[in-house]
């Protein structure tokens, strides 16, 4: 019997900068470093069995300045390019990475394509880095095919793109998913664990963004007079409170506050400061407000997930109902 060939699998890798690329620079600054100076560092690729096309930002960025210009770029790339290759890997700089697998999850929602993003707490470079590890497991994971959604490797876990958050600044298991369960772990070799999901099966792909909105983090003592006053002289197209607990605000609705948030008649996100459990909007009366606001409940979702949803939704839907529409429903996973 005459044996069939396997075919290697076609992966497209995004090179965008970040931590995983940098190089000192002559003053002692870590600086992005170009895609082939990168790629020097990372030996053995024809072991992953995949044909690899590279692709990089015309200038790599520290992901500090990766924001939604940059996203639409990414999915731009992905999207016009998603019947070439059979998974995509991003290689990000970690201070961001979480936004911007938010962000790739709801622009490109039923992708049914491993997109991995991944990066590295040490640059590639310099002993001891965790560079060529996630840059390998991430390859490994986009040539499988079985995760067929946006996805974040780090460490040793695969973390659902819209799920995920840095909670550490140098730990090499820098990303948690504190309300989802990881995909894949390795061990002796990636295991699968929950990549069953039901996925959308047709593709959903929005290409718009605005970031005129405002992310408003509650803290004890904190003068709301002046921020309803900031609120007034400024335009915004939707809003992001952060409660505390499980949505509770230290906010009546005869303060200055609530006028003015009611005046604007605004989409209204609300998420818990907490990194587990999210919010259950009106089960204390310190909840009261939000309810009497319409405020929309970010259930479990972190703050990554609901700052590029609104950023989306808003660019997106033209009308009030529209624009809830979108946000109330779990779109990729996220709540």
């Amino acid at each position: 019997m005459k044996k069939i060939k396997k075919m290697r699998p076609n992966i497209k890798v995004i090179y965008t900068g970040g931590t995983i690329g940098m190089v000192k620079s002559k003053d002692g600054h870590y600086v992005p470093a170009s895609l082939d100076r990168l790629l020097e560092y990372v030996p053995n690729l024809a072991e992953i069995g995949a044909n690899l096309s590279f692709e990089s930002f015309d200038k790599p960025l520290d992901s500090t300045f990766v924001g939604p210009n940059e996203w639409l770029e990414i999915a731009g790339v992905i999207r016009n390019q998603l019947q070439q290759f059979d998974g995509f890997v991003v290689l990000h700089g970690t201070d961001t990475m979480a936004y911007t697998s938010s962000a790739l999850s709801f622009l490109l929602k039923g992708a049914l394509k491993p997109i991995v993003i991944t990066g590295s707490q040490i640059p590639i470079c310099e002993e001891g880095s965790d560079g060529v590890e996630n840059f390998y497991n991430a390859l490994k994971i986009a040539s499988d095919g079985r995760v067929k959604e946006v996805a974040l490797w780090f460490h040793k876990s695969l973390y659902k793109g819209a799920c995920v958050t840095k909670v550490d600044t140098k730990s090499m298991n820098g990303f948690s998913s504190p309300n989802h369960p990881v995909l894949a772990k390795l061990s002796s070799g990636i295991e699968y664990e929950n990549t069953d999901e039901k996925l959308e099966k047709s593709a959903f792909f929005l290409d718009k963004i605005n970031n005129s909105i405002f992310v408003l983090n509650f803290t004890p003592g904190m003068d709301l007079n002046l921020v309803a006053q900031w609120l007034e002289s400024n335009t915004f197209k939707g809003i992001i409170l952060s409660a505390l607990g499980l949505g509770n605000l230290p906010i009546k609705i005869t303060d200055l506050i609530y006028k003015q948030l009611f005046k604007m008649k605004l989409p209204i996100l609300v998420i818990s400061d907490c990194l587990k459990g999210g919010v259950e909007i009106g089960k204390y009366e310190a909840g009261h407000a939000l309810s009497a606001l319409n405020a929309i409940s970010g259930g479990k979702m972190t703050k990554e997930a609901a700052v590029t949803k609104l950023m989306i939704a808003v660019a997106n839907f033209n009308n009030e109902k529209d624009v809830r529409d979108y946000l109330i429903k779990n779109q990729v996973g996220e709540y």
